[in-house]
């Protein structure tokens, strides 16, 4: 399997969502229902808008390269940014070992607890490709959100689906079994769907959801590929039956319940 990162959860996500509620949340929800506008690969492509886009990089944006490190954990923590182009991994050190994150790409929000007062950074930013970063205070944001309101839909997406993703990762982490973390995992990410479904991720994003290493991911993977529940094409995941997996995730619980009344017992 190639490189399938989804951002993880984080202390400063909640806090960014404390920090919007508390002074534009509500701001930002009635601008985006009265202008509603699709943001394309990159952040500021707001409907073609050429001049709007020059605004938000020469106002905010800079420029860097592949290898740059954007910031490094524990640093202290000023500015929030946006992700206008390139690719972005994010890093963690845990007991002595960076582990990876999220893979970032244009359009996501990064490095958010920097909005509260005090903060230090969570994790460190590596570039993975040429790009440009909007880095942001708490004024700046604001400012983008009155004046760019595709550029608030976006962002409030951003923490709704982070606060779902939050509360999936933890129904997640309550199970036991490594394999019906995973199809659990998957089944989440195809929520709505029917029949077939391709999801784009990486193992990485995979290890994040589901609180495993990647290695653990991928022979779990491996296992459901070997099962013809999933086929992988490039970075591409697909689910031939949806209904299938679901159908293996209730059986896996089942084996798990039974293994519970034999402790019991």
């Amino acid at each position: 399997m190639e490189l399938w990162p989804v951002p993880s959860r984080s202390i400063s996500t909640s806090m960014l969502v404390s920090f919007v509620a508390r002074d534009s949340f509500d701001f930002l929800t009635q601008r985006t229902l009265r202008y509603r506008r699709d943001v394309g690969d990159t952040l500021v492509d707001l409907d073609g808008d050429d001049v709007a886009s020059r605004v938000l990089v020469e106002q905010y944006g800079h420029p860097f390269v592949q290898g740059d490190i954007l910031f490094r954990e524990g640093e202290p923590a000023t500015h929030a940014f946006l992700l206008h182009s390139g690719r972005v991994r994010l890093l963690k050190r845990v007991r002595m070992v960076e582990r990876s994150l999220s893979i970032l790409r244009a359009g996501d929000l990064f490095g958010e607890g920097a909005l509260m007062e005090g903060a230090t950074r969570q994790s460190t930013a590596i570039a993975l490709a040429d790009g440009i970063v909007l880095s942001l205070d708490r004024p700046a944001l604001r400012n983008i959100i009155e004046r760019f309101p595709a550029v608030s839909e976006r962002v409030l997406t951003q923490l709704v689906k982070r606060l779902r993703d939050a509360e999936d990762q933890i129904e997640v982490l309550m199970l036991r079994d490594t394999q019906s973390k995973v199809v659990s995992a998957l089944l989440k990410m195809a929520r709505g769907k029917d029949g077939a479904a391709e999801l784009t991720m990486s193992p990485v994003d995979l290890s994040s959801r589901v609180g495993l290493d990647v290695d653990t991911v991928k022979r779990a993977v491996q296992r459901l590929r070997d099962q013809q529940y999933l086929r992988i094409v490039g970075e591409r995941v697909e689910i031939p039956d949806v209904d299938a997996l679901r159908r293996l995730y209730s059986l896996l619980g089942s084996k798990e319940e039974l293994r519970g009344e034999r402790k019991e017992a």
